[in-house]
């Protein structure tokens, strides 16, 4: 599974730093005894996971862990282990603790409780920030595990419950609390604004409701309920989103490498629009046939269907032309003689100044 590292905002990490010679002190293996021997000393455990090929967890040891400051308060208050996700311990840590990005950083009381998690490279004021929030025993994330563990499903709790797991990039945690949250809610109540982070375009939509899951199929059977509380807008412009970006997906081959290709699922998407009432139905349909023609293969087909079609496109779908040059460069063009009218009724009928600008290089 493809990992996420999270760049460091260089221009706050880079400063001049003078006279620093401390560091913090870290182990390099054994977490259980690491754990038990901050029990013996009162004190905190702080796990560094990282990736040897991981840029921001060498800038955060370059440019943090290298600070007077910093190296004072953790090697005064935690026993510090820097643990390589790719060996040893390191893997399966990493499944028992969630970690699904590099760098994550994890705070373990002396019994071994898991008290904090946090990812990504920061600033030494953020990290600091987010040890501070850590190290209090009665923190916010540390109190939303208790009360799940504990048997809570208000609403609440699970919305604060799925946003923090996104935080924490555990995407098929988050999935599975999302799921489970689903399932406790009345159809009436998925259709509410609080819940419309499940189904509608936020930061995690890829998480939870990109195409072929389980929301946005659900989102897209029951349209009616969802504009009527939503927006008719809202709704159409999330459903032609997903669908848009399916069709690039197949031109460049990311469809098919993440599901296969299979004709009764495209049979299932022209159902779903034909059900709805979008005001750019007919571009979705004929997208679905680009779409699959684009998984079979067919390059002929592709060209005909956007050829005869793109210009009637509204300028949102017209931007599947980006991936469409990525499925047939330029250099291939001569095999196609329909090609070059593609880019021509893109020039002509696109509002977008950076595609006309980008098809232009090819006249």
């Amino acid at each position: 599974m493809m990992k996420i590292i999270y760049w460091l905002p260089l221009l706050l990490l880079l400063n001049p730093v003078y006279s620093q010679n401390r560091e913090i002190n870290f182990e390099h293996k054994d977490l259980p005894g690491i754990i038990a021997r901050a029990k013996a000393e009162n004190k905190l455990v702080f796990v560094d996971c990282y990736t040897e090929w991981c840029g921001p967890c060498k800038q955060m040891s370059k440019y943090v862990f290298t600070l007077d400051s910093i190296a004072d308060f953790f090697n005064s208050r935690f026993i510090n282990l820097k643990l390589d996700m790719e060996k040893g311990e390191g893997p399966e840590a990493g499944k028992k603790y969630k970690v699904g990005a590099y760098p994550s950083f994890l705070i373990f009381d002396g019994e071994g409780n898991l008290l904090y998690k946090f990812v990504g490279g920061l600033s030494a004021p953020e990290f600091m920030k987010k040890i501070r929030t850590g190290i209090d025993p009665e923190n916010e994330i540390v109190k939303i595990w208790r009360r799940y563990n504990a048997g809570d499903r208000s609403h609440q709790l699970m919305r604060d419950y799925i946003w923090e797991s996104l935080k924490m990039l555990e995407r098929k945690p988050a999935q599975e609390l999302a799921l489970e949250y689903f399932n406790l809610l009345t159809p009436a109540e998925r259709t509410a604004k609080e819940n419309w982070f499940l189904f509608g375009e936020n930061h995690y939509s890829r998480e939870l409701s990109d195409m072929n899951s389980h929301n946005f199929n659900y989102m897209v059977d029951n349209w009616k309920a969802f504009a009527a509380v939503q927006g008719k807008d809202v709704v159409d412009q999330k459903i032609s989103a997903v669908f848009r970006k399916m069709t690039g997906y197949c031109l460049r081959g990311y469809y098919q490498k993440d599901f296969g290709y299979n004709k009764e699922d495209f049979a299932r998407y022209r159902k779903q629009i034909k059900r709805i009432h979008v005001p750019d139905k007919k571009d979705l349909l004929v997208m679905m046939d680009i779409a699959e023609a684009a998984c079979k293969k067919d390059s002929s087909k592709v060209v005909n269907l956007l050829a005869d079609h793109v210009g009637k496109f509204n300028s949102d779908n017209m931007n599947i032309v980006f991936d469409f040059i990525s499925f047939i460069p330029a250099y291939k063009k001569k095999d196609f003689p329909r090609w070059i009218e593609v880019i021509k009724e893109t020039v002509a009928h696109s509002k977008n100044p950076n595609l006309v600008g980008h098809a232009k290089t090819y006249l």
